[in-house]
């Protein structure tokens, strides 16, 4: 490939404090990540980044070139859900019929290990399909579900029971939004961070209890947005760690205390009309949190504290409108433009200068995850109408190492990628399906 050189103008923004190093101890010790090799146990992987885990490795050999064959497929209902991988288990959400579905299944070979179901709630708002859009989280004896009517589920890992339910937006009298609900919650120790949207009781941001459901904080009367939340981590003035989390919701991006929901920092990112904040924050190798977003609203690049942020970069070469860049030191690689539009490129963004090192049209909009390899970072791009590309970030060139495809079908659901298995769902139902393939 041909990949263009593009130069974008700096915006110099005065910085008030000194950047802190991530210490990842600390974070590690909230995150429910997995423990066995492998795995991908909610959205965008083990630390929400778009990162395989270190057992995971992309093949430097190319699969046929004509296009993968499945090793099992099996039906996928309504839903934008994408799937979670443990222990060599698939927790696959979908809507059939009236009924929100949960399947737990066999990575090895799709196995139905047991399904439960829920009564589905959502009816149609600007997009024919009725299904879940959040990814399930696979926690150590749960899996915690969220629907696109904004409730939450809560079952058993070993047989699907359910354990505790909450119907949040109806609760608490929050909106359904353009798509309904469709930001996947963060676990943080023993508590659950959803931003459920409703402001008119200051229940913009919620925490509940991962025991039993029970509201344990409410913070903001934020309106709710499509990006999830992430957690970061630091060492304040008096050396003392911390942990916060950030969440984006319709307007504001706010670092909330995940323990009692007190407000730490906010900073305005969004647009008020048809517009939607989508694509999830990430860190960067400095620890700036970059943020992105379609509809004329673009990117910033924000430097944080245990009490303040400052907005190093914003800038408009960048503007993703629902695909999750992933950051390499301090540049991002992914999709750049809107879907609907039939736009975009596919750009590496220097986030401390704001410039675009280089992008490249023609491709689709792609969802990127990312491998570590002997001191390389690997890029698989899983585009939305199926092509797959394989290559080597680097700020100068993205460079392929080889290309395929999957079947036909429109993949806007989020890719999940254990060892050498990648697990994706094509959506429009009835023809929806979900597939691995190995190689």
């Amino acid at each position: 490939m041909g990949w263009a050189h593009l130069d974008a103008s700096k915006a110099h923004i005065r910085r008030r404090w000194k950047g802190k190093s991530l210490c990842l101890g600390v974070l590690l010790s909230f995150y429910p990540c997995a423990t066995s090799s492998g795995d991908w146990p909610g959205l965008l992987g083990q630390n929400r980044d778009g990162y395989a885990s270190s057992s995971s490795a992309l093949s430097a050999n190319p699969p046929d070139a004509q296009g993968l064959l499945p090793k099992w497929e099996l039906p996928a209902g309504e839903g934008y859900a994408g799937a979670a991988i443990r222990d060599g288990q698939v927790a696959l959400f979908q809507r059939d019929g009236r009924e929100d579905v949960l399947r737990l299944v066999r990575l090895a070979d799709g196995k139905v290990l047991w399904r439960t179901a829920f009564p589905a709630a959502y009816k149609k708002g600007i997009d024919d399909d009725t299904g879940p859009r959040s990814v399930p989280q696979i926690l150590d004896d749960a899996i915690l579900v969220s629907t696109a009517s904004g409730g939450l589920h809560y079952v058993a890992r070993a047989d699907g029971r359910l354990r505790w339910s909450r119907d949040l937006r109806r609760e608490m009298g929050a909106e359904e939004g353009y798509f309904g609900a469709g930001n996947s919650p963060l676990v943080v120790g023993s508590l659950v961070v959803v931003n459920v949207g409703a402001k008119k009781r200051r229940a913009g941001i919620v925490g509940l209890s991962v025991a039993d459901g029970k509201t344990v904080w409410q913070a903001t009367d934020a309106d709710a947005g499509y990006a999830s939340p992430i957690l970061i981590d630091g060492v304040d003035a008096s050396g003392k760690p911390y942990v916060t989390a950030v969440v984006p919701t319709r307007l504001t991006t706010y670092g909330i205390d995940p323990l009692t929901g007190s407000v730490r920092w906010e900073f305005p990112f969004g647009q008020r009309g048809p517009t939607v904040n989508a694509a999830t924050p990430v860190v960067t190798g400095s620890g700036r949190v970059f943020q992105t977003s379609s509809y004329g609203i673009g990117f910033v690049t924000a430097r944080t504290t245990a009490d303040a942020v400052e907005i190093v970069q914003r800038g408009d070469d960048f503007a993703s409108q629902y695909a999750t860049p992933v950051a390499v030191g301090d540049y991002v690689y992914g999709s750049d433009g809107r879907e609907d539009l039939g736009s975009g490129a596919y750009k590496c963004l220097n986030v401390e200068t704001g410039e675009v090192a280089w992008k490249q049209f023609g491709l689709p909009i792609c969802h990127t995850i990312a491998f570590r390899d002997a001191g390389l970072t690997k890029l698989l791009l899983v585009g939305i109408d199926g092509q797959l590309f394989s290559g080597t970030a680097q700020p100068e060139s993205f460079q392929q190492a080889w290309k395929t495809r999957l079947p036909m079908g429109k993949y806007r659901a989020l890719p999940a990628y254990s060892k050498n298995r990648l697990v994706v769902r094509t959506s429009l139902a009835p023809d929806a399906k979900w597939s691995c393939f190995e190689w």
